[in-house]
């Protein structure tokens, strides 16, 4: 199966059952695994690079500053305190980050395309995935780092692409497709998955005694029973 296909499916699969989670608690969430749900609400998930990452909150009032650190497949935001604003925390690091990949990828890209660019911005765009200008200037989003690899890859070919045609000439789509065969499928996954991509940083600190507190409640309450629960079709 082609590179495209693993990656981009993978991800559409973990978007749509995180979806059913949301829009169906009562199949995914039993009494028996609140207490677990509870302790997942104090953090969360981040989307990243096309994946989704368990997201765990630390409060440590003897940290310099707070901040947020991607390791071991996880993602560690320690606060100072429990006021912080840690989705700003989360797009900060995203935004950083997203910066330093994306200047990387374009010069590879570039130099395969031959063509020269001036600078690449990163932005907090919200109608447009990237853009370039007649002064060969290039900039994306940097809610693109959310995306599969391949998928932020086609976005730096498309607009480097403007480099040679400035437009969406044939020639234009032609040279696009030079570099990215597929670019069809992953126009429609930028269409289909839109809402995930933009969709707001869910990642919320909740004290242990809180989180204490409704564990216990959850597990006094009697079990509800489900004997049937149809599933929306995924196609």
């Amino acid at each position: 199966m082609a590179e495209f296909d693993i990656e981009t499916t993978i991800s559409d699969i973990k978007l749509f059952i995180e979806k059913l989670k949301s829009d169906l608690p009562e199949v995914f969430t039993t009494a028996e695994s609140a207490g677990q749900a509870a302790a997942e609400k104090q953090s969360g998930k981040v989307l990243y690079k096309g994946d989704l990452f368990d997201a765990k909150v630390l409060l440590d009032p003897a940290t310099e500053k707070s901040k947020v650190a991607f390791e071991d497949n996880h993602f560690l935001i320690t606060i100072k305190n429990e006021q912080e604003d840690i989705p700003a925390l989360i797009e900060n690091w995203l935004r950083q980050d997203a910066s330093v990949y994306i200047e990387a990828r374009a010069k590879e890209w570039a130099a395969k395309l031959g063509v020269e660019y001036n600078n690449i911005v990163i932005k907090d765009q919200r109608t447009l995935w990237g853009s370039c200008s007649q002064k060969h200037n290039i900039n994306f989003s940097y809610r693109i780092i959310k995306m599969p690899k391949i998928i932020i890859d086609y976005l730096i070919v498309h607009e480097l692409a403007h480099l040679i045609h400035f437009n969406h000439s044939n020639d234009y789509w032609a040279t696009v497709s030079g570099f990215m065969p597929q670019y069809k499928e992953h126009r429609k996954w930028l269409n289909d998955n839109r809402y995930a991509v933009m969709a707001g940083i869910d990642v919320k600190y909740v004290p242990a005694a809180k989180e204490a507190k409704a564990t216990t409640e959850q597990k006094s309450q009697p079990e509800e029973k489900i004997e049937e629960a149809n599933l929306p079709n995924a196609s």
